[in-house]
């Protein structure tokens, strides 16, 4: 009987030969017929800007892959943090990555209060950004001390959270609603609307499909539009990474976006639609480069730290090492890390000092921290 399901399937299959009848042969033309193949559009305006970043982010990647332990951890470490300051200078405070790590490290300053307003603008709290930006100008006021610290440490979670990514492969942050709430509320310090999450889920999570990049800028941009969502808090894009990471489990570090310079973050602030896909796959591209650029000084001080003369009893390989994998060292940590006292972690600063591979990090004459130059 024409239309019925069972016998549709067999003339789907029947070869023309034994088709009974003219009728019969027209039907099964139809059904072949009647999807056909459409053209596809080269002409997209997010063709280049996707294929620009898929390959950037699959450059690192695997260009991450093929590292060494140590360059791998050191460049998700690094790169964590200028996530971090990246995230920052959207929201309008400029805070250099190594205060960061040093505010990571408890180095830097206790409470923003009182009279620690005048170490800020005298450049013991904050050095490397004073140094980079010159006269200081965040906090004038112990309210905006508060806001500062506040800023600062929710930076520091967002650091936390986007190394946790790239460290685990069973961490799944979007495995149900329960799993976002906590992490939201890890990164945020508060509780995210239950129903805000659901919406979330049932609008977008469970239906977008795609590639991956577009599915990551999708769930940002949904996020950033639930009711109670603040404007410029970080969770909309972590989150797109969280759902990047759902389908790159084995990547050995997080997609990376607010590393890209801060111009690109300000463009993509002002649009809408597809010109704001455009400028979020660009920000990927961009943050990407920032990553590949890491990951070179970083090999460039591995086989520098090799060509440095070591005896057999001598510890620099694994100083080197060590100053690879953390962003900051003190010679406290050094000295943890090599098995030494302190006196000799300090020797061994001086050496790496002088080859060329840390520089102080504080500009203070004690409590000193190193970074990477």
């Amino acid at each position: 009987m024409p239309g019925d399901p069972e016998e549709d399937e067999i003339n789907w299959f029947r070869p023309v030969w034994e088709t009974e009848d003219q009728n019969d042969l027209d039907r099964v033309s139809r059904r072949r017929s009647q999807r056909p193949l459409s053209e596809p559009d080269f002409d997209h305006p997010l063709l280049i800007p996707l294929a620009r970043a898929q390959d950037a982010v699959a450059r690192l990647q695997a260009k991450t892959e093929a590292a060494s332990e140590v360059v791998t951890e050191g460049l998700r470490a690094r790169m964590s943090y200028l996530e971090a300051s990246g995230w920052l200078r959207y929201a309008h405070i400029r805070i250099h990555p190594w205060d960061l790590a040093l505010s990571d490290h408890r180095l830097t300053w206790g409470t923003f209060t009182g009279a620690a307003l005048g170490r800020i603008r005298q450049a013991k709290m904050l050095p490397s950004t004073v140094a980079q930006e010159g006269e200081l100008v965040l906090a004038s006021s112990a309210v905006e001390a508060l806001q500062l610290q506040f800023a600062i440490g929710q930076a520091l979670r967002l650091a936390r959270l986007w190394r946790r990514l790239g460290e685990l492969r069973t961490w799944r942050p979007l495995a149900d609603a329960d799993a976002i709430g906590e992490t939201l509320e890890s990164l945020l310090r508060r509780r995210v609307s239950n129903d805000a999450i659901a919406d979330w889920l049932s609008r977008f999570y469970l239906r977008d499909q795609g590639p991956d990049l577009l599915r990551a800028g999708r769930a940002a941009k949904n996020w950033e539009c639930q009711a109670g969502v603040k404007e410029r808090d970080p969770d909309g894009v972590f989150l797109g990474a969280c759902l990047w990471h759902e389908k790159n489990r084995s990547a050995p570090i997080a997609l990376p976006f607010w590393s890209a310079p801060e111009e690109r973050h300000i463009r993509l602030g002002r649009k809408v639609g597809v010109p704001w896909m455009v400028e979020f796959l660009d920000c990927i591209a961009a943050a990407a480069a920032t990553g590949m650029r890491e990951l070179k000084r970083l090999q460039e001080a591995e086989d520098k730290g090799k060509t440095m003369g070591a005896t057999a009893r001598s510890r620099l390989p694994k100083a080197v090492d060590a100053v690879l994998r953390a962003h900051i060292v003190t010679t406290a940590s050094l000295a943890r890390a090599v098995d030494v006292t302190p006196q000799a972690a300090l020797v061994l600063l001086r050496q790496l000092t002088a080859a060329g591979i840390v520089r102080e990090a504080t500009g203070r004459a004690s409590s000193r921290a190193y970074a990477l130059v």
